[in-house]
């Protein structure tokens, strides 16, 4: 029996912010999005435990984790939870460079 998506979190990773500040559900009556910033993989990894034992069905993370830690953060959670991180293709990169010159 497949349950239709229905809670959805994004991590961001960014400089200076904190779960317990910089943090926001959209609720809508057929969907939720959890997105919260953290400031570190490690406080990553506790976001998403957090939101494992919350009931997220779907983990994505900001474009600012590695492969990497998205696979190590997959390791620690349910086997039916998936985790994904946001890609760019190498065009994209080059643009978001200049961003973070």
């Amino acid at each position: 029996h497949i349950m239709p998506l229905s809670r959805f979190t994004f991590i961001v990773k960014a400089p200076g912010y904190s779960p317990d500040v910089h943090r926001s559900t959209l609720v809508s009556e057929h969907f939720t999005t959890v997105i919260v910033g953290v400031a570190n993989f490690e406080t990553a990894v506790l976001v998403a435990k957090e939101q494992a034992q919350s009931g997220t069905q779907l983990i994505e993370l900001c474009g600012g984790f590695t492969q990497e830690e998205a696979s190590q953060i997959r390791l620690q959670m349910p086997s039916t939870l998936p985790v994904g991180v946001v890609s760019y293709t190498a065009e994209q990169e080059a643009e978001l460079a200049r961003l973070f010159a």
